[in-house]
């Protein structure tokens, strides 16, 4: 049983990470590393326990886009550099504070499926999440 709720929960939290209803979903030609690094959501566990849970986790709710950026970088110095990428790059940088379960409901409720959708910045194509 515990590894079964072990399991539940690092899907849902790896989905979150992952996933949200404005962030857009880069075909093969429009896809890069870092573009799809900075694809990737930040979410804070909030005081889950505490905080415990958050520091046993080695703050990778809120670190998760520098991982992606650069995964050799020490979950001690994750914090630091996740700071200094936010204020680098402000426009670029995800982060939502959302408390977990109403995350997880409004991208399930939301999240139902993709189009294709014209960029007219670049007149590439993202896909984004419709509803039902």
């Amino acid at each position: 049983m515990f590894m079964l709720v072990v399991n539940a929960w690092l899907v849902a939290y790896t989905w979150l990470q992952h996933t949200e209803v404005d962030v857009p979903h880069l075909p093969a030609e429009g896809h890069s590393f870092i573009k799809g690094a900075f694809l990737t959501v930040d979410r804070p566990y909030g005081t889950l326990l505490g905080g415990l849970v958050d520091f046993l986790h080695h703050h990778i709710g809120t670190t998760h886009v520098v991982h992606h950026i650069d995964s050799t970088i020490p979950h001690y110095e994750a914090v630091q550099a996740t700071q200094k990428l936010a204020s680098a790059f402000p426009q670029l940088y995800l982060f939502e504070s959302t408390p977990i379960h109403k995350a997880l409901w409004r991208i399930a409720s939301h999240c139902y499926g993709v189009e294709g959708r014209i960029d007219s910045s670049d007149n590439s194509t993202r896909y984004v999440f419709t509803e039902r």
